[in-house]
């Protein structure tokens, strides 16, 4: 990454988590910045555009400058939604709020025993994920090949996993239904929670507002809250 787009997105260390992320696994395609704003693409299942920055005003300039090369939009927060749709539509748009742990925070392992997983598991973890509007099977194969991953097993089934979005933030964690009330999600997000502090990376998590069980395990394990963001699709 340029050492430029490096200071500039240092200058807000929370709401430029899922850009550094993003970009650690990804190369930069193109960036723009007006004043502190900052637009920087990269592919990774799309041609993603990620925003950073605060003013309307900075953000309409980009949009200008930038001429939609792309429709799909991450890091979108609520207040710049009027400036992307002043002259498109949202084809749709998947909302989350951020959860961070805080540096100086440490989890410990339980008993479950969890494991990283490997890049054959993807078609399996694709055909039961709950996201399969948004994500593929190449998509999770990708990730489970760039970046931490856990899974449990019992009796030789994988029953539980969880990996990372391509911007580097904890996700698709998912406990097979007869396996659940059991702390195998708990296990699993302590797992990649001691893999992500290891390798000395950020620890960030985006969950759906209504998925209040995950919201409740990410607090007990002390995630605090940063922002609500939305991936966007235009037309």
């Amino acid at each position: 990454m340029d050492a430029k787009l490096k200071r500039s997105l240092a200058k807000k260390p929370l709401q430029s988590l899922p850009v550094k992320g993003f970009f650690s696994n990804y190369p930069v395609r193109k960036w723009l910045q007006q004043n502190d704003f900052l637009l920087v693409c990269g592919k990774s299942d799309y041609l993603w555009t990620f925003l950073c920055g605060d003013n309307p005003e900075d953000l309409l300039l980009l949009l200008e400058r930038f001429e939609f090369e792309s429709l799909y939009f991450a890091n979108v927060e609520e207040w710049m939604l009027p400036v992307l749709t002043h002259t498109r539509k949202i084809e749709w748009k998947l909302t989350t709020h951020r959860y961070y742990l805080p540096e100086e925070k440490s989890v410990e392992p339980t008993d479950h025993v969890s494991q990283s997983l490997d890049s054959s598991m993807a078609n399996y973890i694709f055909r039961n994920s709950a996201y399969k509007d948004f994500t593929s099977e190449t998509y999770i194969k990708d990730r489970l090949e760039k970046d931490v991953s856990a899974g449990i097993w019992i009796n030789g089934e994988l029953v539980g996993w969880g990996l990372t979005h391509d911007d580097s933030s904890m996700g698709f964690l998912h406990v097979m239904p007869d396996y659940r009330g059991q702390g195998l999600g708990e296990s699993i997000m302590r797992f990649l929670v001691i893999e992500k502090q290891g390798r000395k990376k950020p620890v960030f998590v985006n969950i759906e507002p209504h998925n209040h069980q995950s919201i409740n395990l990410v607090k007990k394990l002390g995630f605090v809250f940063d922002r609500e963001v939305s991936w966007v699709k235009l037309v």
